[in-house]
């Protein structure tokens, strides 16, 4: 998917019209994904055309997603990110016009984090198959990533990392028409990681998470009871020594 993304980008976006970029949609707001990406390191990057072929710009859903790996594949994408608890996404891009550089971020929120782990491990085998790739890219100071460079070796250089933090995936690279990328890629990671949040759905909302064995209703009910029974109880305790009390007197008294 992202070669095929890589392509349509060096192909148009550096005479493309920019317009900023569109609004965020309800499925995309309620989990606050256009806040939690990073903006780009300088002002002369501006930001791309929602509309520029093979851009994820603004909110995206699995169709969204799966058509930037073409019509051949789709089917199959929207299948796999449905089983993988896909919600929703949020993409942006910028081009930088005197570097000839465009930035592109992406979060895609999953259910869990078993959805965001899977999307990580499928995007890797997607991308080591392909034959632009070029090599792993390394990284420090994050532990759930992995790095690759993309390049046919003349019309288009791309690094990209992709990471996962929580029940969120997250991709970040940087694209040009020539091999001038040095550490950009890396050096925005780092700025997403830290920026992203440890997750965007507690743990305890994800599929399979245990569940509490009361819930704050039944606790009240719970604790109503027991309080009741303990009352009880100790009231039948009470009663069981004041009449062995009275018992005893009552010997003492006939002796």
């Amino acid at each position: 998917m992202f070669r095929a993304a890589v392509k349509w980008i060096v192909a148009g976006c550096f005479t493309a019209a920019l317009l900023p970029a569109v609004p965020a949609s309800a499925s995309g707001q309620s989990l606050a994904l256009d806040s939690i990406l990073a903006p780009p390191p300088t002002s002369d990057y501006v930001e791309m055309l929602p509309t520029q072929q093979g851009v994820l710009e603004g909110p995206f859903d699995a169709a969204g997603y799966a058509a930037i790996g073409g019509q051949a594949a789709a089917a199959k994408t929207i299948n796999t990110l449905k089983d993988d608890g896909f919600i929703s996404g949020y993409g942006r891009a910028w081009v930088q016009q005197a570097q000839h550089r465009v930035m592109v971020e992406i979060v895609v929120a999953f259910s869990g984090g078993r959805g965001a782990q899977a999307w990580l491990t499928q995007s890797l085998q997607a991308d080591q198959a392909d034959p632009t790739y070029q090599h792993a890219l390394t990284l420090e100071g994050i532990d759930t990533y992995y790095g690759a460079r993309l390049s046919d070796l003349s019309r288009y250089f791309a690094d990209a990392f992709l990471f996962v933090k929580g029940n969120d995936g997250f991709l970040v690279s940087t694209i040009s028409d020539s091999d001038s990328l040095g550490d950009s890629a890396a050096m925005q990671t780092h700025v997403q990681y830290a920026k992203a949040p440890a997750y965007t759905i507690p743990p305890s909302g994800w599929p399979g998470a245990a569940r509490p064995w009361l819930s704050l209703e039944n606790l009240k009910q719970v604790a109503g009871d027991a309080t009741a029974a303990l009352v009880a109880t100790t009231a039948l305790a009470w009663l069981l020594v004041i009449v062995l009390s009275m018992r005893r007197r009552r010997r003492a008294v006939v002796g």
